[in-house]
């Protein structure tokens, strides 16, 4: 199992750089971030080199903002010259700093505008973007997220959808993001979800259900669907994206131990 931290909800206290440091003092042999130029701020070289320092991987990042107020989102095609912007922008970063990935919100439903008008953007948005990804050496990853808690009004809620969507641009630079916290809140039956869609998921994002903090607490039992996703042939990450409810080094280090880490 590969395991992963994201360094903007937990070791918040530390400077960006030194989160970097203390994943891989805990053991943690990937991190993620989000904005390229928001919490980082400096070159992407600086952090590629702070990644080889450290012996860490940084897994991804994120082109915009769920809700598109950062990057414009993709499913209004009014805001198309500022996603391609930011998109171009992030990706370019992305490879420099030698990152693999990075993740694609679609922004949120957009008032007037039809379902299918706005899946139709969302499909017509990605197209171009795929290509500069492939171009560049990125994988996208496209994440379905909950409206119940965290994110009202985003388009995007279904992991099915997300992976129809992911099939149907068919270039393995677009992946799903499958985000354990975000779908069983939304769909539930987590492992039947996966198991459909398994071809095209990219990464994997897990919090406890409900509130969003330590994985040993909450409805999912993390422990047996990492061993079931492992088992059906998936070896890439399993990122932490959570909010510790403690202090951080001793809730990182709890939730390792639950996950036989």
């Amino acid at each position: 199992m590969k395991l992963g931290l994201c360094i903007e909800m937990a070791l918040t206290k530390l400077p960006f750089e030194e989160r970097i440091a203390k994943a891989a003092e805990l053991g943690l042999g990937n991190v993620e971030f989000w904005f390229v130029d928001m919490t980082f701020q400096g070159k992407a070289e600086r952090l590629a080199e702070l990644a080889r320092k450290h012996k860490v991987t940084i897994t991804n990042t994120v082109i915009g903002s769920p809700d598109g107020s950062i990057g414009g989102g993709l499913t209004d095609p009014a805001h198309r010259e500022e996603w391609f912007k930011r998109a171009k922008m992030t990706i370019d970063f992305t490879r420099e700093a030698q990152i693999p990935a990075t993740i694609v919100c679609t922004g949120n439903e957009v008032p007037g505008m039809s379902d299918d008008a706005m899946y139709a953007s969302v499909v017509e948005g990605l197209k171009p973007t795929v290509e500069l990804a492939e171009e560049a050496g990125v994988t996208l990853m496209l994440e379905p997220l909950n409206i119940h808690c965290d994110h009202p009004g985003y388009w995007l809620t279904s992991s099915d959808r997300g992976a129809e969507i992911c099939r149907r641009l068919d270039s393995p630079r677009m992946r799903l993001l499958f985000d354990c916290y975000h779908m069983q809140i939304m769909e539930g039956n987590l492992l039947q979800h996966i198991e459909r869609n398994l071809d095209v998921i990219g990464h994997f994002h897990m919090a406890g259900v409900p509130g969003r903090h330590e994985l040993f607490e909450g409805e999912v039992n993390y422990p047996y669907l990492v061993k079931k996703v492992t088992d059906m042939g998936y070896h890439g990450v399993f990122g932490l994206e959570y909010a510790p409810s403690k202090d951080d080094e001793v809730s990182i280090k709890e939730t390792m131990k639950h996950l036989g880490f």
